[in-house]
């Protein structure tokens, strides 16, 4: 009875999204339980706008597509357990972009990332500085262990398996909790909302330093630019394009006064960015991301159309390497050397169309002015996704999946939601 009453409330898919992506990066099989419980409970309220929408008709021709690469894949059963990292989440999406349609589920979604990564910056913190080391238990409950160093040694990983990964989502975090206490700044700057937001920032930031990533710090150094950039801050823009000059200068090659910026930058800035720090000797070829990106180059040219079937690219790496990779670090390569450039350009043809119609309703002002920077927030999110696919793939860990898909799926909705209030504004007028 109590279920039924809470179930009535018309905010409980709300209430319900903000636990599971609360909880997803601790327990992630809860997590994954209760977003699969929202996208059936979506699908039956909303069955007819999901099944008229015309991003419904290009997802189903793109499982299509994946399906029939699978069954002319090279090894067809590697091809069908890949299959599982893309059709449950297509399903996600469409389902959520019909629930997700007002500005206060934006700052829900925003708000239950900011209060788990606070959890997921201090247990990193201990790993590294305490060097916590979890029991058994841990793992056989929750699905992720400490080593007392991190994975790899020296560089934070916390509740993900790697330090990269656990880079994307702080990236993620700091770029939506920036949209925030931006908005929040518009009428006062300090409260405790504010004070909250500074520290959640500030201490994600400490975490990203921890992970030792490029491909993070990269990240968020260009979403303050684009930040700087909407809000026509261009001093702001001026010192983070200064800074950048300066790292660059005091970590790549041979230059003139580089001895003098290294004594300027952070030891561990310039030293991550020449690839000083963590790398001794030279690296085997094989491990190189330029050998595992010409390789996929190579299969793209051999099967140009359907590709050689997902998960195909570590078989075919380890036959011709004679080493294990999980993947090429490249998600666009893979997916062109795994299910053809025909599924690939499809699929990047339907996230363009979602992305391409969040851009209009900002450059042309239909967003509210008070929310528009939250909604701007979730855009460069999602531009942080693409930059990270250039140089890793997040596909593999489902916490990153399923919120890439969150994030596209409230960026659809959003937008279609604005659409269809100005066309009724429009023939009310």
């Amino acid at each position: 009875m109590l279920w039924t009453f809470y179930s009535e409330d018309k905010n409980f898919l709300n209430k319900l999204l903000f636990l599971s992506l609360l909880i997803l990066p601790f327990q992630t099989f809860l997590g994954i339980l209760i977003l699969v419980y929202i996208s059936y409970q979506a699908s039956v309220k909303n069955w007819s706008q999901i099944k008229n929408s015309s991003l419904t008709l290009g997802f189903i021709f793109l499982s299509l597509l994946l399906i029939v690469s699978s069954i002319f894949a090279y090894k067809s059963g590697e091809a069908w357990l890949g299959i599982v990292h893309f059709l449950p989440f297509f399903w996600v999406f469409l389902s959520l972009r019909t629930i997700v349609k007002t500005y206060e589920q934006l700052y829900t979604i925003v708000w239950s990332l900011i209060l788990s990564s606070i959890i997921v910056v201090l247990i990193a913190i201990g790993e590294i500085n305490f060097h916590w080391v979890t029991i058994d238990i841990i793992y056989k409950l929750f699905g992720w262990q400490l080593t007392g160093e991190g994975i790899p040694p020296g560089r934070a990983s916390s509740v993900f398996p790697y330090a990269n990964p656990l880079a994307l989502y702080l990236a993620i975090t700091i770029i939506l909790s920036t949209g925030l206490l931006i908005k929040n700044s518009q009428k006062y700057w300090l409260n405790k909302v504010n004070l909250c937001l500074i520290f959640t920032i500030a201490l994600n930031v400490y975490g990203l330093i921890l992970t030792g990533s490029r491909n993070g710090w990269i990240i968020v150094f260009l979403s303050l630019i684009a930040f700087a950039i909407y809000r026509h801050w261009y001093f702001l823009l001026s010192l983070i394009t200064f800074s950048g000059i300066i790292v660059s200068w005091a970590s790549f090659g041979n230059l003139p006064l580089q001895n003098f910026w290294r004594k300027i930058v952070p030891n561990f800035l310039w030293q991550r960015f020449s690839d000083q720090m963590y790398v001794s000797g030279d690296r085997p070829l094989e491990t190189l991301r330029t050998t595992q990106w010409n390789f996929c180059i190579d299969l793209i040219e051999q099967h140009p159309l359907l590709g050689w079937g997902l998960r195909n690219f570590t078989v075919l790496y380890e036959e011709k390497m004679g080493i294990y990779l999980g993947h090429p670090h490249n998600f666009f390569l893979m997916m062109g050397a795994e299910t053809g450039l025909t599924t690939l350009g499809f699929l990047l043809g339907l996230i363009a169309i979602v992305l391409a119609k969040g851009l209009l309703i900002i450059k042309e002002e239909k967003i509210e002015q008070n929310h528009n920077i939250i909604f701007f927030s979730y855009l460069v999110a999602f531009g942080a996704y693409i930059i990270y696919n250039l140089f890793d793939v997040s596909l593999f860990d489902l916490r990153l999946n399923i919120l890439a898909w969150v994030i596209l799926g409230a960026i659809s909705g959003i937008s279609e939601n604005v659409n269809q209030n100005e066309q009724i504004r429009i023939v009310n007028k």
